[in-house]
């Protein structure tokens, strides 16, 4: 049953963590005029855990000052985990005024999982800034990092990507080649009525015939998109 504002309200001022969390938990179920302000407040709670979900809260939410905040946590907090869900909420948010902060995250802190939540967020916010943190974060040591960048660039849409995404085709993680080929896909998508959809496509028909059927089912999904909204003479 959806406890009411007023219980959610109390569960927030209790000494126990678990039930401040609770209540976050349960603000998905109100409107953004009544959960902003109870997430402003759990964004100082001396729990970083409490803080992580205010900081996920901000990102679902809309307010006035969510943006602030976020940049704010992204900045300062001492918690690695807070600074990464903080960044992750400005992908959400979708203002690219967030592209900044992000591309300084990426560069200056040292953590790796703050560094990997702002390569996704640029993903999201689609902006050509992110190019040149995207394309260093493709060679990054650590996989998730170098997955996240794969499919961001697929998302960023633009075909100078390929330069680094096609040595990555035949790399022994199916994991790897499931990215290259939906970002592949994406690229020749975005240009469709280009001829820039002839680099994508034979390496997509190589992908779709890969041992693994992940990889295979993508790279032929984006084929048969390409076929089907490619314009014929």
């Amino acid at each position: 049953m959806t406890s009411s504002l007023e219980e959610v309200k109390a569960q927030m001022a209790s000494a126990d963590p678990g039930k401040r969390m609770a209540a976050l938990v349960a603000l998905r179920f109100f409107s953004d005029e009544e959960a902003v302000p109870l997430l402003f407040q759990a964004a100082l709670d001396p729990i970083p855990l409490v803080r992580v979900y205010a900081a996920i809260g901000l990102g679902k939410k809309k307010g006035e000052g969510n943006f602030d905040l976020l940049i704010d946590l992204l900045n300062n907090d001492k918690d690695a985990s807070v600074r990464a869900e903080a960044a992750g909420s400005l992908g959400s948010l979708g203002d690219i005024r967030a592209v900044e902060y992000l591309l300084r995250a990426y560069y200056e802190d040292i953590d790796w999982i703050v560094r990997y939540s702002a390569v996704v967020s640029l993903g999201q916010l689609r902006d050509e800034r992110g190019y040149p943190v995207l394309r260093d974060a493709i060679a990054s040591d650590t996989d998730m990092i170098r997955d996240a960048a794969i499919s961001a660039l697929g998302e960023l849409g633009n075909a100078r990507a390929l330069d680094v995404l096609l040595p990555l085709v035949p790399n022994p993680d199916p994991e790897v080649r499931r990215r290259i080929a939906q970002a592949l896909g994406l690229i020749a998508l975005q240009a469709r009525e280009t001829n820039i959809q002839e680099p994508s496509r034979a390496p997509l028909a190589y992908l779709a015939k890969d041992d693994d059927e992940k990889v295979a089912e993508f790279a032929r999904y984006y084929l048969e998109q390409l076929d089907g909204n490619t314009p014929h003479e």
